[in-house]
């Protein structure tokens, strides 16, 4: 009787690991972005923005102050939502850094963002 509680008990611990194993993998850390393959972009640092958002304008000053505003180029939606939806652009805030034809989107305030640059 004492063996099956050992298999079982093997069994069950076999699960939970590889249960918490599988989470840890799919899991994207916070601050590593979305990726996003990006046409018509050159290389550089993008930022999505809106008129009515109220928290863009603090993620703005952060970009401000970290890379300086001529270090990146800002796209408004109301002004161009076609490149949102182009780019895959789906809330604002967002920082976008583009390498060639390949993207990271980082939404919400731009600190994530600040470990690629």
């Amino acid at each position: 009787m004492d063996e099956v509680w050992v298999r079982a008990g093997l069994v069950i611990g076999g699960l939970l690991v590889a249960g918490i194993a599988a989470l840890i993998m799919r899991r994207d850390p916070i601050g590593r972005g979305r990726r996003t393959k990006v046409t018509g972009l050159a290389t550089g640092v993008y930022f999505f923005s809106a008129e009515s958002c109220a928290t863009c304008g603090t993620a703005r000053m952060k970009l401000d102050e970290r890379i300086g505003t001529d270090g990146y180029t800002e796209f408004v939606w109301e002004r161009e939502p076609d490149l949102f939806d182009e780019v895959g652009i789906d809330a604002v805030p967002a920082t976008l850094i583009v390498s060639g034809r390949l993207g990271r989107i980082y939404p919400g305030q731009p600190d994530g963002a600040f470990e690629s640059l």
